[in-house]
Order: C-alpha cells, then structure tokens, then sequence
C-alpha cells in the first residue's frame, strides 16, 4: 500500500530539482581617482552574477 501512495505521489507530483546557487553576498569597492575617494555597491546574485552600481564620491575616510 505504501509504494502505491508513493508512486501515486511521484506521477502527480513532478520532481524538484535545483540547482546549486551562489548565496547572496553584498560589498563595497573603493578606489582613489585623481585624489577623490570612489565607491560603488556590488552583489553577487543567487544564479552567480556579478552585479555593480554606479561610482559615487565618498569621503577619504573610506579609502
């Protein structure tokens, strides 16, 4: 009884399978151009990409 209820299950239900993602990660880059601090935001998404924003002026403190 217990393989037909299981087997019922697997017919009706499809299979889940996913794939293996990267976690979701956040960080700042810095860089120094012509003696101005530059940050931006960037992240790692859950399919492995890379993703960056803009280059804002921040203080000297942060470089």
């Amino acid at each position: 009884m217990t393989r037909r209820v299981t087997r019922a299950i697997e017919v009706l239900l499809p299979t889940a399978t996913a794939d293996a993602g990267c976690p979701p990660d956040s960080w700042m880059e810095y860089k120094i151009m012509g003696g101005v601090c530059f940050g931006r935001t960037c992240s790692t998404s859950g399919d492995c990409k890379t993703h960056c924003g803009a280059w804002y002026s921040y203080s000297m403190n942060y470089c």
